[in-house]
């Protein structure tokens, strides 16, 4: 049961064309549940929440890295993962992740973020999250 779980986690990105990758699977466990798991799983992978909201069971967490880089404008390269539980009265909950990666530099007028395609640290978090919370 688990690895055809693992292996739609898995094909969701592959056909993506989109900057940012989209994991979503059935969970066994009751939506409360997920929801907990998947707060306590980015604090472990050294996420910090940015935002969330308990009632839809939304969480979005970034992780700051520091890369070297040539420009002198860069910062630093932030990871997101955006996370969401959903459940109905005649199905499992569903645990949908997204992850996103910006680099963040510095020019005359402050802050500039930009998207990049989803890093494959940040992809692995998403999955290493889905593998812990989706049981």
């Amino acid at each position: 049961m688990r690895f055809p779980l693992l292996l739609g986690l898995t094909l969701t990105t592959a056909c993506s064309s989109a900057l940012y990758s989209r994991f979503a699977g059935p969970a066994n466990s009751p939506a409360d549940e997920v929801y907990a798991c998947v707060q306590a799983q980015l604090k472990t992978l050294g996420y910090q929440r940015t935002q969330y909201d308990e009632s839809a069971r939304w969480y979005a967490a970034q992780k700051i890295v520091t890369n070297q880089d040539a420009s002198g404008l860069y910062r630093h390269t932030i990871e997101v993962l955006d996370t969401k539980v959903k459940s109905d009265a005649t199905g499992p909950a569903t645990l949908e992740i997204t992850a996103r990666t910006y680099d963040e530099f510095a020019n005359a007028r402050g802050q500039d973020r930009q998207e990049r395609k989803a890093s494959d640290r940040v992809q692995l978090d998403a999955r290493t999250l889905g593998q812990a919370c989706i049981k």
